[in-house]
């Protein structure tokens, strides 16, 4: 049996095995009550998550202005709560529910500042994000860009690295007030770090494609539809950030 296993970052814990070849019972009983994962499956989980981070998003948007410090524990908290999840080999829908609904309440409060600073930017980031989305299907449908272990290299270095300067910018923020110019400035670089960035945030959903394809056709349980469900998630916060810092710097 071949070990099928992610090359999404954010998915590759989920490992499945090709299940063997099944005797007639266990086809009648298949077919009486469908167990193997389907795209429904997964547009329905995907569907309920993003209805929990909209509603952690309103509750941000409607705070974030009296508390800012709520965007950066709520980042936090959603951050340590991804690991974990993307860690443990087993399905924990609860972790993965309240992951969409900390990671709202952070998208709503950050959503929230960027309105103020720059009206309209938020729907031009939705739509944007939306955009790229229906741009990344395509292109996988039509085979233009398929999943490789080397795009997973990629988007994983990219993912960590920009965790990891968004985490020294804060530290620099608190201690000197200053901050990293080539994240927040709309200088020529600033604006180049943007548009490389997005591009490959927007692979994760080359991905999250593959992943979801290699599940249904190896047969994988329907449970698996929580995990397709999450890495979709986070590529939708991480391509509509990396939008809205886009925006923002061309706004400036």
């Amino acid at each position: 049996m071949a070990d099928l296993r992610s090359s999404n970052p954010v998915l590759r814990r989920g490992g499945f095995t090709s299940p063997p070849t099944p005797s007639p019972e266990d086809l009648a009983s298949h077919y009486r009550q469908p167990t193997s994962l389907t795209v429904d499956d997964v547009v329905v989980h995907t569907l309920g998550l993003f209805a929990v981070l909209g509603v952690g998003a309103a509750g941000g948007w409607l705070v974030g202005h009296q508390a800012p410090g709520i965007a950066l524990g709520a980042g936090l908290v959603a951050l340590l709560l991804s690991l974990v999840i993307s860690m443990r080999g087993l399905l924990r829908p609860p972790l993965i529910v309240a992951f969409a609904l900390i990671e709202g309440v952070a998208v709503g409060a950050i959503s929230r500042f960027y309105e103020d600073s720059f009206a309209g930017i938020v729907p031009q980031a939705l739509l944007g994000t939306g955009l790229i989305f229906v741009a990344m299907l395509l292109a996988y449908r039509s085979r233009r860009l398929r999943a490789t272990p080397r795009m997973a290299r990629i988007v994983t270095g990219v993912l960590f690295g920009v965790i990891l300067l968004s985490l020294t910018d804060l530290v620099i923020r608190a201690v000197s007030g200053s901050h990293l110019p080539v994240i927040n400035d709309a200088s020529p670089l600033g604006i180049l770090f943007s548009v490389v960035v997005l591009g490959v945030a927007s692979l994760q959903f080359i991905l999250d494609f593959d992943y979801i394809e290699r599940a249904i056709n190896s047969g994988a349980p329907r449970s698996e539809a929580w995990r397709a469900a999450f890495g979709l998630i986070v590529g939708f916060v991480w391509v509509y950030l990396e939008t809205l810092r886009l925006l923002s710097k061309l706004r400036q």
